[in-house]
């Protein structure tokens, strides 16, 4: 799955790709309250996991993909374009700047 703009996107627009703001968005989770499947989608801590709130209804923010060259970030619990993003474009961000422990990150390099 992926995320695309629909219009084109100013930078520093916000992108409101969650139902709620920052942490009514996400859902916290012991590890294996998680199935092995829907891990993927969420974001790992260092005792629990993050994720979406109704694996069968997520948020279209929960499906971004990873890049190196991001367009979009995380900035105080918010996405934000880095830069302008054209009509049709996938928002990308960067998964290493969520927060996630060092052992997470190496799939990510």
């Amino acid at each position: 799955m992926s995320v695309f703009a629909v219009h084109n996107i100013a930078k520093g627009t916000e992108l409101r790709l969650f139902a709620g703001k920052g942490k009514e968005a996400d859902h916290v989770y012991r590890r294996e309250e998680v199935p092995e499947l829907f891990r993927a989608y969420c974001v790992e801590r260092k005792d629990h996991l993050l994720g979406p709130k109704d694996f069968g209804a997520m948020p279209v923010g929960w499906y971004m993909n990873h890049s190196r060259n991001p367009n979009a970030a995380l900035q105080d619990e918010h996405f934000y374009a880095l830069r302008d993003i054209g009509e049709g474009e996938e928002i990308v961000i960067d998964y290493r700047d969520l927060g996630e422990p060092e052992e997470a990150k190496e799939d990510y390099y």
